[in-house]
């Protein structure tokens, strides 16, 4: 796949799905590594569950061009889903993260795809959209925190955005608290839409040398 793109080749336990998932709307800038790897989970359920929190390890810069994403769901009780998602270029890992979804599917959500049941889209497109704008705006400030070494985000989600208008305000990070843990910093931050927060971020990288 392209950077640019969403279709993620989506993989459950030991069984390999190739599929081409609706796409999520553009948000401003490129896709960093988190975007695109929940991009990947959240399309493999048809936006039809909202993230709870994202925990990723990027190792290595995102470039231009193909890459390839792979998502693994590694236990589901029908309402929470644990997903493993990674990311390679050039046949290297460029970042993995473990993804928490919730939101239990209605019985209505699914109809019949090859030998198991798909979810469809349940018009939630306005929350998958504003998921993907914060894992994108965690993605931007890690690069810019960490840009000559591996970097570990945490993002949390606060599920509720308000009711779905179709209209959004702009997104604004706030700066919460910076520690130093050795060799390593901390940057605690917060997103918030018209002064609401809807989630946090936690970047962690080793100083620069």
């Amino acid at each position: 796949m392209d950077c640019t793109s969403s279709g993620p080749r989506a993989s459950r336990e030991t069984s390999r799905i190739a599929q081409r998932g609706q796409a999520p709307r553009a948000t401003l800038g490129q896709p960093g590594v988190a975007e695109l790897l929940l991009g990947s989970v959240m399309t493999s359920t048809c936006g039809a569950l909202s993230p709870v929190s994202l925990t990723a390890h990027v190792g290595r810069p995102l470039h231009k061009g193909g890459c390839d994403v792979d998502a693994c769901l590694k236990h589901g009780d029908g309402r929470q889903q644990r997903w493993l998602a990674e990311l390679r270029q050039a046949g290297a890992i460029v970042g993995s993260a473990h993804i928490v979804l919730d939101g239990e599917l209605p019985s209505n959500s699914y109809m019949p795809w090859r030998n198991g049941m798909l979810p469809f889209a349940t018009g939630q497109d306005d929350t998958f959209a504003q998921c993907l704008a914060v894992a994108r705006l965690c993605d931007q400030y890690s690069r810019r925190e960490a840009a000559f070494g591996p970097a570990w985000l945490t993002i949390r989600y606060f599920l509720d955005f308000g009711p779905s208008t179709g209209v959004r305000e702009a997104l604004t990070v706030s700066p919460v608290r910076h520690r130093q843990l050795g060799p390593l910093c901390q940057h605690d931050l917060e997103v918030r839409e018209a002064g609401a927060r809807v989630a946090t971020l936690t970047i962690v990288h080793e100083q620069p040398r």
